[in-house]
């Protein structure tokens, strides 16, 4: 098994498959969903279903408990400036869909990635592996190479 993260396995051109798990699925049914087959992550959707704060961080947990990323797809691409927010619910990724903007794709980024590559804020204690890492500024900088920003055009 690879010791590369996600975000490093896209980028050296591994092709990868995630499986849509449902956001209100239990840990055993997603368990299920994802030893189906070799899986890369898992995907919950919130721009064409409910969604609530809980159900996501309680999703995330569930991943992470089967040692697989999650992904999340925001509801709307004008809710761009809430990706920091969500990402301290727990998901490891965020698609961002139907962008037309350039403007967009900035605003995205600000918000995905923590200084200096963005200008995200620290907090949320469901943060993806936030008990592994000891310190606000290490926690920082690995995610800025861990996590992935997803941009549908």
């Amino acid at each position: 098994m690879s010791d590369l993260n996600l975000k490093q396995k896209i980028r050296s051109g591994e092709i990868l498959i995630g499986v849509s798990v449902p956001l209100d699925a239990s840990e055993s049914e997603m368990e299920a969903i994802i030893g189906k087959d070799d899986y890369a992550f898992v995907f919950a959707d919130s721009q064409h279903g409910a969604f609530n704060e809980d159900t996501l961080v309680k999703f995330c947990e569930s991943a992470s408990n089967l040692g697989i990323p999650s992904q999340f797809r925001i509801k709307h691409t004008r809710h761009a400036y809430l990706i920091g927010n969500i990402l301290d619910l727990g998901p490891v990724g965020i698609e961002v869909p139907q962008v037309e903007t350039l403007e967009t794709v900035k605003e995205a980024v600000h918000y995905f990635y923590y200084p200096q590559m963005g200008g995200r804020s620290v907090g949320g204690t469901a943060r993806y592996k936030v008990g592994e890492r000891p310190g606000r500024t290490e926690y920082g900088s690995w995610w800025n190479q861990t996590g992935f920003l997803s941009i549908q055009m």
